[in-house]
């Protein structure tokens, strides 16, 4: 049981309020769960925090709250993510650090405290980094190189010859280097093309569950450092992504697009192959883009637009359908 004041001192927050405060677990503030702690982002939400149970919130600094304990921080969303660390829960646990069925290679390197759970495969020189955890069922196949402190859900995939750095995090279900689509037209038949190339995962990225990034034909697939992306989402063979990107669940990139830095592509974006996006471009949900983005700012439509000009045509499609649905005048 943490208290308060055990929080305040760990992330450095000023206290407002009894230290001694029993903290049971985190909720958001319209969960009103009592013996919990909150956050409040803005002055919009101080009237549900204020007639929630909710006994303690974490709040910008100046912002407090008539009734409550709360905690000051900048930032308080960022200072609840640091927060919920303390109240992770065990993922599976297992007697061992390398459980009993995990088929490890002997030309294998493993690193200090790395945990392999139940049929775990991993194989030929393969280099696994200190603190790695791979949980029941990760595969993780000829030559592929892991960085520290990476995490593997069960029944992850790294197919052979890719490269992950350090602190990737593969959700269940995740397949990295998978053959590219790729197929050549020969005597009426489609002949497949043997995709030769690997992926490279850089520091910091993650990976949700059951999203497929495929290996390149001759070189590399890439995601930059601190990309994140969501469930069910596909890159093409070649694919290269900037740093610190967003893609969102069932986002779809065609072979060789390059992305640049802290692009957002919302849920279902389409992208064709071989364009360039530059950095700072976001682009809205199941947008089409079937052209290079050479401009940074925000994007909608299909095709894809710069947001304004979408926004104009949308109104303009259906003030028109109105007019033409409206009874004619007697």
């Amino acid at each position: 049981m943490l208290t308060l004041a055990d929080i305040a001192t760990r992330f450095g927050l000023t206290l407002h309020g009894d230290p001694n405060l029993a903290i049971q677990g985190l909720c958001g503030v319209t969960d009103d769960q009592p013996n919990c702690l909150s956050f409040v982002m803005s002055g919009k939400h101080a009237h549900l925090a204020l007639s929630s149970q909710i006994p303690a919130f974490v709040v910008k600094p100046g912002a407090l709250l008539a009734g409550k304990a709360c905690l000051e921080h900048p930032a308080p969303e960022y200072a609840m993510a640091l927060i919920a660390g303390l109240f992770e829960r065990s993922r599976y646990t297992q007697d061992s650090a390398i459980h009993p069925s995990a088929v490890i290679h002997a030309s294998a390197e493993l690193g200090a405290e790395v945990h392999l759970g139940p049929f775990v495969s991993v194989g030929a020189g393969v280099r696994i980094g200190a603190r790695c955890r791979l949980y029941a069922g990760a595969v993780v196949m000829d030559r592929v190189t892991l960085g520290a402190d990476c995490v593997l859900y069960p029944h992850a995939v790294v197919r052979e010859d890719c490269v992950l750095g350090a602190r990737v995090i593969l959700q269940p279900g995740a397949v990295i280097g998978g053959d590219g689509y790729g197929f050549v037209a020969h005597a009426g038949q489609h002949v497949k093309i043997p995709q030769l190339g690997n992926v490279v995962l850089e520091d910091d990225v993650e990976i949700g569950a059951n999203t497929t990034i495929d290996r390149g034909r001759f070189t590399e697939t890439r995601v930059g450092r601190g990309t994140k992306i969501d469930n069910l989402v596909m890159l093409g063979h070649n694919v290269k992504t900037g740093e610190h990107c967003l893609l969102v669940s069932q986002v779809g990139i065609s072979g060789s697009t390059e992305l640049g830095d802290r692009v957002t592509l919302a849920g279902q974006v389409g992208v064709t192959g071989h364009i360039n996006i530059c950095s700072d471009v976001t682009v809205l949900g199941q947008a089409g883009i079937t052209k290079s983005i050479r401009e940074p700012g925000f994007y909608a439509g299909m095709p894809c637009r710069p947001v304004a000009d979408w926004r104009r045509a949308t109104g303009y499609l259906y003030r028109a359908a109105a007019k033409d649905a409206a009874p004619p005048e007697d």
